[in-house]
């Protein structure tokens, strides 16, 4: 039995088919774009830092309602600096900065609950101990008298 005669049309589709599988292959071999194949742990690549470098981040940051600003770290000195910037006279000035080199030694400050509550209730999760405790205050409804 004789092969059928391919048309135009049929012979235009694959011509596509095939040019769009070689610029597949093509993108995928080079070595500066994404792989399907994700790369190893701590991999060296190309890839620049995010949003700095060296030790020294800045992120964009929105202050409040409608104050734009930027946050500037320096992670080899434990700083951090806020700015903030004024449209009006088109300046970013400096408005706060802290070092927070002995921040980061806290271990529970200003928290609740405590780690302390915390890894009881978690102790008391794995022995299948519920506890109900009472509603807080504000939550408390007072008794209705019968008419």
């Amino acid at each position: 039995m004789p092969r059928p005669k391919l048309s135009s049309p049929t012979i235009a589709l694959y011509l596509v088919a095939a040019l769009l599988a070689a610029n597949l292959i093509a993108t995928l071999a080079r070595s500066d774009t994404p792989s399907i194949l994700p790369a190893a742990f701590a991999q060296q690549g190309r890839q620049p830092p995010i949003a700095g470098g060296g030790g020294l981040f800045v992120m964009p940051a929105q202050l409040s309602g409608n104050t734009w600003g930027a946050y500037l770290m320096d992670v080899d000195r434990g700083t951090l600096c806020v700015y903030q910037f004024f449209p009006g006279t088109r300046q970013l000035l400096l408005v706060a900065s802290r070092k927070f080199t002995n921040d980061t030694r806290l271990e529970n400050f200003n928290t609740s609950p405590s780690p302390g509550e915390v890894a009881d209730l978690v102790e008391k999760q794995a022995k299948g101990i519920r506890v109900n405790a009472p509603p807080p205050p504000d939550e408390v409804k007072p008794p209705q008298k019968d008419p």
